[in-house]
């Protein structure tokens, strides 16, 4: 991933929800002289400064590199699980199956 490909979907994400370059540095708590060196010099956009924009969208940094690849939310969602089950030891298997069953109870008990 290439750092014009990161500040173009930091743009489009910008539009989406109505961002100025001032309300994003307000909402990420990054310098507004910082946000726009950023974009007019298309600087690297260092990683904690890249997780502080998300968390100004409302995005996890895994959420915005997903959607960098082109990966939509319900694939995301889908995949997540699958992408970790075989790396987990049996023991922690045993632990999010009983969270995920424990969930779907609650949910069937609500509606």
């Amino acid at each position: 991933m290439d750092n014009e490909s990161v500040l173009k979907k930091i743009e489009e994400l910008m539009r989406q929800r109505g961002y100025t370059k001032y309300k994003l540095a307000k909402l990420s708590g990054i310098s507004k002289s910082t946000v726009t060196t950023i974009f007019n010099k298309r600087s690297t956009v260092s990683l904690y400064n890249l997780s502080q924009i998300c968390r100004a969208f409302g995005l996890t940094l895994s959420e915005f590199f997903a959607m960098l690849e082109g990966k939509s939310e319900e694939k995301m969602i889908q995949d997540f699980p699958l992408e970790w089950w075989s790396s987990l030891p049996p023991e922690k298997r045993r632990q999010v199956t009983t969270i995920m069953r424990t969930i779907a109870e609650l949910d069937l008990r609500g509606r």
